[in-house]
């Protein structure tokens, strides 16, 4: 993981003072965008359990579900209904599904 945290420009953690509450709460979430000087709105949030991609939704991320591979077709559902995009792997990434996403839901 060394080499993909060297890309990151701030890491929070649940022991961060301002993390008052864990996931789902949207605290540590919320903590990054403003350590990012950004909107939550204008974040993405990559999450592979269903209480973080709660806290991402709502902190008002755009959230990127990636569940487990083993998981079920109705825990996939699940995911769905919360996440604004569902990938099986990080390599199925790409911007122009977060642009198309964001253009279907603003019509």
């Amino acid at each position: 993981h060394e080499d993909m945290f060297r890309h990151m420009q701030t890491i929070v953690t649940t022991d961060h003072p301002s993390v008052k509450q864990g996931k789902p709460a949207p605290d540590i979430y919320l903590e990054a965008a403003r350590r990012l000087n950004v909107n939550p709105e204008e974040c993405l949030v990559f999450e592979d359990g269903m209480t973080g991609c709660l806290a991402g939704r709502a902190a008002g991320c755009f959230v990127i579900a990636i569940p487990d591979g083993r998981s079920t077709p109705e825990e996939k559902e699940a995911f769905s209904q919360v996440a604004d995009l569902l990938l099986d792997n990080l390599t199925q990434f790409d911007w122009s599904l977060v642009v198309a996403e964001q253009e279907n839901g603003a019509t």
